[in-house]
């Protein structure tokens, strides 16, 4: 059928020469025509030839420019050209080839070698695109992962675009246990089929390590996100060097069970994470170099809960550095301002319109760099984990304030429907929140008693979730000595008593610089 002929586009301003060429190729492609380098570029744009025939003298822009602005544009980049002119010169020669011309006619030209040349070049190209199609099917299968499904409460949603149809963004996810999962965004810095072993690479470690370090450790305990990320780091560090290369990611991990995000971010973009209470955006980084550094500081996780409504944005710069036709970048704030408009709509649905709004911004659907973008949401309320009742109080930081702490918590625990707790399990737990609250009393504020505490108290399906902020000190449970219980010494006995009248228990410090200690009952 004629709508599948290669479209080969003339360009010459000589009707003489565009006739003769016409004449040659007119019975086995389809053809198109250009007296002039703009015209060149105008039709080149709209109609994307497979193959350019270009002459170089031409009034307004030679064809040395045309071919430079074709070899620049992510769009026409890829078309192959062959300069079909008078000149003869070496020179002119090695202009057109370091232009980016794959091929070079003089005039007078025979047809039988017009017609082998433009053959062979579309035959190449042809098999170019279909040995990326295949690698790019392979990618999917090495550098896509697939998120994990039965993990109540969560919605997982992913984009990818690649810039050459293979990349070195790769995404994949570890599943800990029915209310725990990794996930693992990362960008090798360069494109195409390196960058993609590259990136099937490190994802590989990943899961080795990953493996490694649960075999050692407690079954009870996951390893922490900064420990697998040091550990990846030390196995690839001499080969990021060999290949002069780095690797920015992102190693997040949500547990459900705390509603708690633990996050490692090693030079990537900022995560969003939209709050559903403030009905407003964050962007959440932390301080790590990239993977590839050699002289790394320890690398450092961050930990922010999160609430039923929330949800969090993990992408690469191809997606904020995407350019529009006056070569303005789409942007962090223009995405952030989208997600925030947008909160509202479920994930798999929200990043289709992503992707939407970036292709109307730069107004092509092909990017100068990798794409990637991965939405997880938080269900408002799911089946196991349906958020059912809660409570807030607010206190002065003054030791006289916990007697209301105390009344505050017996009061919702003896009200909860079906989720019976005695009357000495409810003991066990006011001395908890005692213990917790004296502590950030005396050591978070000082001396000051105008400060405030925050204490909500949310009931879940299977547990009691007690959440305490403040806004004060840093506090680190490991810099507290174990208690001695022979009398010998003072100091560790608040946080023992805590750790065994409850069932967990979280220390950790958002970016906001909130201390947040979450204490966990279960039925």
């Amino acid at each position: 059928m004629e709508k599948n002929k290669p479209l080969v586009l003339i360009v010459d301003d000589n009707s003489t020469n565009i006739d003769l060429l016409v004449n040659t190729l007119k019975n086995d492609y389809r053809l198109g025509v250009a007296k002039n380098g703009q015209k060149a570029l105008d039709y080149t744009e709209k109609h994307l030839p497979d193959l350019i025939l270009l002459d170089i003298m031409m009034p307004g822009m030679n064809g040395y420019e045309v071919c430079g602005k074709l070899k620049t544009a992510t769009r026409t980049k890829d078309i192959p050209v062959i300069f079909i002119t008078a000149m003869t010169e070496t020179a002119h020669k090695t202009r057109a080839f370091e232009a980016g011309a794959l091929d070079y006619i003089t005039k007078p030209f025979h047809t039988a070698e017009v017609k082998a040349r433009v053959r062979t070049h579309l035959l190449l190209k042809k098999a170019r695109e279909h040995e990326i199609y295949i690698a790019s099917k392979i990618q999917r299968t090495l550098l896509l992962g697939q998120p994990p499904r039965d993990i109540n409460g969560i919605q997982i949603a992913q984009l990818t675009i690649p810039s050459q149809k293979v990349d070195g963004d790769f995404i994949d996810f570890f599943k800990l246990n029915n209310q725990c999962f990794d996930l693992v965004v990362g960008d090798v810095m360069g494109k195409g089929i390196p960058a993609a072993l590259l990136g099937a690479a490190i994802k590989s470690h990943f899961l080795r390590v990953l493996n490694e370090l649960i075999r050692l450790t407690d079954k009870k305990e996951f390893p922490d996100p900064e420990k697998i990320i040091s550990s990846v780091h030390s196995s690839m560090i001499d080969q990021l060097e060999d290949l002069e290369t780095f690797v920015t990611l992102c190693y997040a991990r949500f547990d459900m069970a705390k509603y708690l995000l633990s996050f490692v971010d090693c030079g990537h973009m900022r995560t969003i994470h939209f709050n559903a209470d403030s009905n407003k955006c964050s962007l959440l980084r932390g301080m790590n170099m990239p993977l590839g550094f050699p002289e790394q500081e320890p690398f450092k996780q961050t930990l922010v809960s999160f609430k039923p409504g929330d949800f969090f944005v993990f992408y690469s710069d191809g997606l904020t550095e995407a350019k529009n036709q006056d070569g303005v970048l789409y942007g962090e704030k223009r995405l952030v301002d989208f997600v925030q408009k947008n909160a509202i709509i479920e994930p798999k649905e929200l990043i289709k319109m992503v992707r939407k709004t970036v292709v109307a911004f730069s107004q092509s659907d092909i990017f100068d760099d990798d794409l990637t973008c991965v939405l997880v949401g938080i269900d408002k309320k799911s089946n196991s984990q349906a958020l059912t009742d809660k409570a807030k109080l607010e206190i002065k930081n003054d030791l006289k304030e916990l007697a209301r702490v105390r009344a505050f918590v017996r009061n919702f625990c003896e009200n909860i429907p079906d989720f019976p707790l005695n009357n000495n399990r409810i003991s066990l737990i006011e001395l908890a929140v005692t213990e917790v609250t004296a502590n950030i009393i005396k050591h978070a504020y000082g001396k000051h008693t105008d400060k405030q505490i925050q204490i909500n108290a949310l009931l879940l399906d299977d547990k009691i979730v007690l959440q305490f902020y403040d806004w004060g000190k840093a506090f680190d449970p490991k810099s507290v000595p174990l208690p001695v219980f022979d009398g010998s010494k003072s100091g560790g006995f608040g946080l023992h008593i805590i750790s065994h009248t409850v069932d967990e228990v979280v220390y950790s410090r958002d970016e906001k610089g909130r201390n947040h200690v979450c204490l966990t009952i279960y039925k």
